[in-house]
């Protein structure tokens, strides 16, 4: 087996350990909007953060080393850019049939990582409209006319102040 090949196999390896793990925190990240423990969300943030850097790293890596397999492998550029799916189709078929197997297990999981990330997005959102409607509507309550005993109408905080019940667990 060609050198090369082993290298982006170890790459391939650890790259798709790497969204693997950032699967996981997303579905941690859920778990932690739907109780609303946003201690924990900032923390699996964080995480994320620090495991994404280490993803484009061995990105990085992975491109710089396909593009020295081009060179000393003679292969030709279609495209200005290389694409995995271009360098694959050059290669000989037993490195293609070693590496393909990586190659579409690494696309899966990032189109699970990015399924995972916009259904994340959706619920932040959703939560946060949620919050804004409960705000705007406690704080429409508090411009609302009151009566009181001697029949002039304040306004509630001059005095009167409205019950507020929140729903945390929502």
């Amino acid at each position: 087996m060609l050198d090369w090949v082993e290298s982006l196999r170890s790459l391939f390896t650890n790259e798709i350990d790497c969204y693997k793990r950032l699967l996981e925190l997303e579905g941690k990240k859920r778990a932690s909007i739907h109780s609303a423990d946003g201690k924990s969300l900032e923390s699996y943030v964080k995480e994320s953060y620090h495991i994404m850097v280490e993803a484009s790293e061995l990105e990085r890596i992975r491109m710089k080393t396909i593009e020295d397999v081009y060179e000393k492998e003679k292969f030709t550029k279609d495209e200005s850019t290389i694409t995995l799916t271009s360098f694959l189709n050059q290669m000989d078929r037993e490195s293609n049939f070693k590496l393909k197997t990586f190659a579409l297990e690494l696309k899966k999981v990032v189109a699970d990582l990015k399924d995972a990330i916009i259904t994340n997005d959706k619920l932040l959102k959703t939560r946060k409209e949620f919050l804004q409607t409960t705000v705007d509507s406690l704080q429409e309550l508090s411009r609302e006319k009151v009566y009181t005993s001697h029949k002039q109408p304040t306004r509630r905080g001059q005095g009167q102040k409205g019950a507020i019940i929140l729903n945390a667990t929502a």
